[in-house]
């Protein structure tokens, strides 16, 4: 038995050593997989914020963009009707009759 004992007691240690090993290990994965999904959930809410931020942008920008349009429309209406306006009176007869005056009146002057 004697002669064992060394082989025992190394056996032994190297059991408890590999078990003190795992242990820590186990405890120190743990303690790394929480850092880890911490870090994940932060990364996470601030890529949501940043689409957050983006899709607010979009939406200014989409909005500016449709009263830029309808300002344009209501400038374009506005010049349709002065024009259909301007182009009615010169074909009616008040219109005929001022344009035939200027016209009359300029010749005389020139």
């Amino acid at each position: 038995m004697k002669e064992y004992l060394p082989y025992i007691v190394s056996v032994l240690c190297a059991i408890i050593s590999g078990f003190t090993s795992y242990i820590v290990t186990r405890k120190q994965t743990k303690t790394d997989i929480q850092k880890l999904e911490k870090q994940y959930q932060l990364d996470l809410d601030n890529e949501r914020e940043k689409f957050k931020m983006e899709k607010e942008k979009l939406e200014l920008e989409h909005k500016h963009q449709l009263e830029l349009n309808k300002k344009e429309m209501e400038n374009q209406v506005s010049k349709d009707i002065i024009s259909t306006v301007m182009r009615e009176y010169v074909h009616s007869p008040l219109g005929q009759a001022q344009i035939r005056d200027a016209a009359t009146k300029r010749r005389k002057r020139g």
